[in-house]
């Protein structure tokens, strides 16, 4: 049996599976590279929609959302969600560079089912559901001009997990992913996720690259994905690029 089961403890997504369930997948990391007040930048992708506004000259306000719902063809669906806010300081340096750091935190779920016939011929649901909260700082450092965005951002994430719930699934089942007497609940989980970020386009619209790695600093024993990733879109409201201002 073969089942795919995506979480987000607050920002995260997750596999599961008969064999192996990883429970914590990063979001897309937002890394809008502000440089002035009233800008906006916007990054829509196919799970995130994330928004991030410059407030004063240096401090910056993000949101970010995350919604998924699969289906399998045969016995199984699941749907994942998550909400967070932060806040931040950035600042252009020389040669387009931009500084920025900024700190947050949100809450997410998951539920899933799997519906299977057993020997009696009787279907069967098993179901699962997870919620948890994440907090996150992520300083950055990247370059920005009206063509091209590059950036680095090394997040890390402290993970608290305070509901878990199941109907159906075994205890020899639950504790080869580290699920069983609770063991989920206890303690923080902390990850050091750094990102790299590529822009393509022309001032207000461009094309957004991202890849990360996940790694485990802290905590039990628990089931991860290793890297993540995602392609989207960005919009960016600036002044700086409407006519005549500088470039």
């Amino acid at each position: 049996m073969k089942t795919r089961y995506l979480f987000m403890s607050i920002a995260a997504a997750a596999l599961f599976s008969s064999c192996s369930t990883n429970l914590y997948v990063p979001n897309t990391v937002n890394a809008p590279l502000l440089q002035e007040k009233g800008e906006i930048k916007a990054n829509f992708d196919e799970t995130d929609l994330q928004v991030a506004v410059a407030v004063t000259d240096h401090v910056g306000v993000m949101a970010n959302g995350y919604y998924r719902t699969y289906e399998g063809k045969e016995y199984f669906v699941h749907e994942g969600r998550m909400g967070e806010l932060g806040l931040g300081y950035f600042t252009p340096l020389k040669n387009h560079l931009v500084f920025e750091t900024y700190i947050g935190g949100g809450m997410g779920s998951v539920n899933k089912k799997v519906t299977y016939t057993n020997y009696d011929n009787a279907e069967v649901t098993n179901s699962f559901y997870a919620k948890g909260a994440r907090a996150f700082i992520q300083p950055g450092i990247g370059y920005s001009n009206k063509y091209f965005d590059a950036a680095f951002t090394p997040r890390v994430s402290v993970v608290k997990y305070s509901r878990f719930t199941y109907s159906g699934f075994g205890e020899e089942e639950l504790a080869r992913d580290y699920l069983d007497k609770g063991r989920l609940l206890d303690g923080y989980y902390t990850f050091a996720e750094p990102a790299f970020t590529v822009r393509l386009g022309y001032k207000y619209l461009k094309l957004q690259a991202q890849y990360g790695l996940t790694m485990k600093l802290s905590g039990g024993d628990i089931r991860y994905q290793s890297t993540f990733g995602s392609i989207g879109v960005v919009l960016d409201i600036a002044k700086r690029f409407r006519p005549g201002k500088r470039k």
